[in-house]
């Protein structure tokens, strides 16, 4: 009987330190100009109770009125095994619909702060649509 209550603890112990937890997404409109604008979700994630990194996503869904014509993700990892957050890594990626072409992006960490930038073309219009990150020294994104 000991065993098994010892066990049970055993596993209780461990499944506590590997849950993972998520946030609701955040949504944030943006005027572009010209009948174009930008709707922003973020995402974060921590892949376990006591990681010390953080996890997180921007995505912007670009429109021209009611026509979406792009979405682009910024992805970020931040470290606040610290007093302060540390933005470790960036990535942006695009994707054109509805005759919208993704035509580049760039990223870039600084200090606490992950920053993209991605550029769109649809029906002559060039747009840009910029996504960024920041963490509080706590994990929390905004």
């Amino acid at each position: 009987m000991k065993r098994l209550f010892a066990f049970a603890l055993l596993i209780v112990v461990t499944l506590s330190t590997i849950t993972a937890s998520a946030s609701e997404p955040n949504k944030t409109v943006i005027d572009l100009g010209d009948g174009f604008y930008m709707v922003e979700t973020i995402s974060s994630y921590s892949l376990s109770r006591s990681s010390n990194i953080i996890y997180g996503n921007k995505s912007g869904n670009i429109y021209q009125d009611s026509t979406l014509i792009g979405v682009t993700t910024l992805y970020a990892s931040f470290d606040i095994s610290s007093s302060t957050a540390k933005a470790t890594t960036s990535d942006i990626t695009g994707t054109g619909y509805n005759g919208g072409i993704y035509t580049n992006g760039t990223s870039n960490c600084s200090r606490n702060t992950v920053s993209g930038t991605a550029y769109f073309s649809y029906n002559g219009f060039e747009k840009t649509g910029r996504l960024s990150i920041s963490c509080s020294p706590d994990g929390t994104l905004y």
